[in-house]
């Protein structure tokens, strides 16, 4: 069996917001955030809450269903935005506190919403050439310490969160053929600048340019998406489940509609229940239909966009469907 996804576990801060919060603390239009946006809950990571923390939280939840597990991983890779410091990497941390030996290869992925696509293909690849059994892929993100609360671009928008994936020989989804992609004449559209030295005084908040992100993934992602759809032989009326980046109702609903995808149950949102947890949505929504994923034979593309500008896509088939068929459905 190649390597593959046996579990994923995800943490959520404790502290979290409502969008009815968001109405009256900020002004929002509650209707916007939770049709438009798809958010009814935010979740904030607490002030002494780091990265490296939401991390080994998601991490803890395998090791207590797998206990024997944390003398058998081999490469821990941490995909976020947000480290704890600018060095060291945030995955020796999450090494540090997991208390976990020394022959570990761990590093870190600086992707944001396309993360989890990349990092899927880049740990799956580093465990097969080097003949690891398992492996862990760490997303995890506090998006909430560098968005200015003034800011209506982003404040109702993000959530912290992270989210462990073991990948292992022992899968319930394999992936198969990734497509990969760069715009970085769009890197500006998302982006955190350097504090300005000559006024320290003076906070770096995120910036997003909306605009240019929607007409970014418009226009690049459902060609992409078909791209994968076509590497991989299949087409759109074959795929079970279509697992796109949560970056908003919005977002979702022109994917599906520029894809000719009925905006049906195939369509997975969680929006409502977490918000846009950046590289940590995509894992998150393939866990709420995971009985399906480890019962059913199935097929579903998962797809991240996002910062720099960066997308992937890739197609993931259940264990029981690559079983029959060695694959090919």
């Amino acid at each position: 069996m190649p390597v593959g996804i046996e579990m994923i576990e995800y943490f959520l801060p404790v502290r979290s917001i409502t969008s009815e919060e968001l109405a009256v603390n900020f002004g929002f239009d509650p209707f916007f955030v939770e049709e438009k946006i798809g958010v009814k809950k935010l979740y904030i990571a607490g002030d002494d809450e780091n990265t490296s923390d939401l991390a080994v939280r998601a991490v803890e939840k395998i090791f207590i269903k797998k206990p024997e597990l944390k003398d058998k991983i081999r490469v821990i890779a941490v995909c976020t935005q947000t480290p704890d410091y600018q060095l060291p990497h945030t995955s020796a941390i999450v090494q540090k506190k997991l208390g976990l030996g020394n022959g570990i290869a761990c590093f870190d992925l600086g992707l944001g919403c396309s993360g989890f696509v990349y990092g899927l293909s880049v740990v799956k690849s580093f465990m097969e050439d080097n003949n690891f059994d398992y492996g862990l892929l760490i997303t995890a993100e506090t998006y909430s310490k560098i968005i200015d609360v003034k800011d209506k671009n982003t404040k109702a928008l993000f959530s912290d969160a992270s989210a462990a994936t073991l990948l292992s020989r022992e899968p319930y989804l394999i992936p198969q053929k990734f497509t990969f992609g760069t715009n970085g004449d769009g890197y500006e559209s998302l982006i955190l600048r350097p504090k300005n030295m000559t006024k320290p005084q003076e906070a770096n908040y995120l910036y997003m340019d909306g605009r240019g992100i929607f007409e970014f993934v418009a226009t690049i992602i459902p060609e992409d998406l078909r791209r994968c759809l076509e590497i991989n032989h299949l087409r759109d009326d074959e795929i079970d489940y279509f697992v796109f980046h949560q970056a908003s109702n919005f977002m979702i609903d022109t994917l599906s509609k520029k894809m000719g995808i009925p905006n049906d149950k195939r369509i997975i949102k969680c929006l409502d229940r977490f918000g846009n947890t950046v590289s940590s949505s995509i894992p998150i929504a393939i866990d709420t239909i995971s009985d399906d994923c480890k019962n059913k034979r199935l097929k579903i593309l998962i797809s991240g966009f996002g910062v720099g500008l960066s997308w992937a896509s890739t197609m993931l088939f259940t264990k029981r469907g690559y079983e029959n068929v060695r694959g090919n459905y």
